[in-house]
């Protein structure tokens, strides 16, 4: 007998289980995440069983942006011993559904294979992208800037447009889980993690950014034309797929799900 819902208590090791297999984590460290991350919620860990055992698996976030309510789906992964029975095509369908008849039918999700969700009635929508990123050499770096005022920054670019992501409190206490060092840039704050920028809200344009040279931008192209970041020549990281979208989508990899 075969069933697609979302995990029981008991069910939670399983699944992780599963997931470190597939994807070539380690066990344990992946448990200290797994159960501690502010995300963490069964009702969005779901799994296609058979007689009682979880044959695929993936896990759900819910998103906003400017123009409603949608999902991010991730850790989409088969037992391989069950692989190539069209199992997780028919959980992501029965997902869908179910995102629908909550108000939340349209999705996303980042790929590196697209043949599975292309079969799924998904599109290409984005690329993400990583370059180098123009650095000012003259510049210092900016102050430290709070948590606090962050959020009133980044409220403030994501009301300019419907496509951008609305970060729920939910979202920002993951983003502070996460720790994400913020400097001031201009009027805005940039994210400088070791040779990494994966955010920004500069409001204001700037050939070069106050960066150490060799920093690079990993991030959507749509939003790279968005801040005008001065990247150099890319390389593919990732797509962006998309399903049921009544727009274009601009968020962080800093919330990539």
């Amino acid at each position: 007998m075969t069933c697609v819902r979302t995990l029981e208590p008991s069910e939670a090791e399983p699944f992780l289980s599963l997931l470190c297999r597939v994807f070539d984590l380690d066990l344990s460290r992946a448990r200290s995440v797994f159960y501690s991350e502010p995300l963490y919620n069964l009702g969005r860990k779901w799994a296609l069983f058979e007689d009682g055992e979880i044959r695929s698996i993936l896990t759900t976030t819910g998103l906003e942006f400017g123009w409603g309510r949608a999902i991010g789906i991730a850790g989409v992964a088969t037992d391989p011993v069950h692989r190539g029975r069209s199992l997780a095509r028919h959980l992501i369908e029965e997902v869908l559904q179910a995102a629908e008849a909550a108000g939340e039918g349209p999705a996303i999700l980042f790929a590196q294979n697209r043949d599975l969700y292309l079969r799924c009635g998904f599109e290409e929508v984005d690329e993400v992208v990583r370059g180098p990123i123009e650095a000012d050499l003259d510049s210092e770096p900016g102050e430290p800037i709070g948590l606090e005022e962050v959020r009133q920054l980044y409220a403030r670019w994501a009301a300019e447009s419907p496509e951008r992501l609305v970060r729920t409190q939910a979202r920002w206490e993951y983003w502070v889980w996460s720790y994400r060092p913020a400097e001031r840039f201009g009027p805005g704050y940039i994210c400088v993690e070791p040779s990494l920028v994966r955010e920004a809200v500069p409001l204001h344009h700037s050939d070069r950014w106050p960066v150490s040279p060799g920093t690079e931008w990993v991030g959507l192209r749509r939003v790279i034309k968005a801040l005008s970041v001065p990247v150099g020549p890319t390389s593919h990281e990732l797509v962006l797929m998309g399903r049921g979208l009544p727009g274009p989508v601009q968020m962080f990899m800093t919330d990539q799900f």
